[in-house]
């Protein structure tokens, strides 16, 4: 299948602030978190986070905050802060679900990338019904704690892309951070740009992308 003018065969989705409108429970959970230990988010923390893996981040924060927990502690507290909303409120992006239903159809393989623990991104995926029992086909789940280093790093997308049997020259990834477009094009993977407001809406990232999209409209 043609995307933009690249023969494709693989697609790898992240899924915060890509396929997921979700960058608000994590603007919640920074400003909660924090609070329960006495500390008032600024926007300097929550922009050096959500570039990070999830661990680096838990570690960032213990040590700029020289917190008491432990940095698995701090990753316990996250995820149960955002599992409640993952499982029941946190819905795709307009059209993402039909532009999903148009690759299968046409015969692209499809994986999911994320920096989220398999516990919270499961249970998403079910709720939007993006599993194999409403799919019909396996699009394979590659997370945070199957790889060791954060998205600056091709090693989850080519992780992904092996799950799909696609060689990355073959595959698109789908992302919304300038961190990951980096990780990307150092695995050798074609790259597109997804606007989301909390992510990159307000950079210069559409000009940094060769392929950059505001809506999966736009592909149908």
């Amino acid at each position: 299948m043609k995307i933009f003018d690249k023969d494709i065969y693989g697609v790898i989705f992240d899924l915060d602030g890509t396929l997921l409108d979700s960058s608000w429970v994590w603007l919640k959970v920074d400003a909660d978190f924090l609070a329960e230990n006495g500390i008032q988010v600024t926007d300097d923390y929550t922009d050096a986070v959500h570039q990070m893996h999830f661990n680096e981040a838990a570690l960032y924060t213990k040590t700029r905050y020289n917190l008491s927990q432990s940095v698995e502690q701090i990753k316990d507290r996250w995820i149960e802060m955002v599992q409640y909303e993952y499982a029941r409120n946190i819905k795709l992006k307009e059209s993402a679900y039909d532009f999903i239903i148009k690759l299968i159809k046409s015969g692209v393989k499809v994986a999911f990338a994320t920096t989220l623990f398999k516990k919270v991104a499961v249970p998403c995926l079910l709720n939007n019904k993006l599993t194999k029992e409403f799919l019909g086909v396996d699009c394979p789940l590659t997370t945070a704690d199957e790889v060791e280093r954060g998205k600056d790093f091709p090693d989850i997308y080519l992780l992904a892309a092996s799950k799909i049997g696609v060689e990355p020259r073959s595959c698109m990834v789908f992302e919304d951070i300038p961190l990951a477009m980096r990780g990307a094009q150092k695995g050798g993977f074609e790259f597109c740009g997804v606007y989301d407001l909390s992510s990159n809406g307000n950079t210069n990232f559409a000009d940094m992308c060769r392929y950059y999209i505001k809506n999966f409209q736009e592909l149908l």
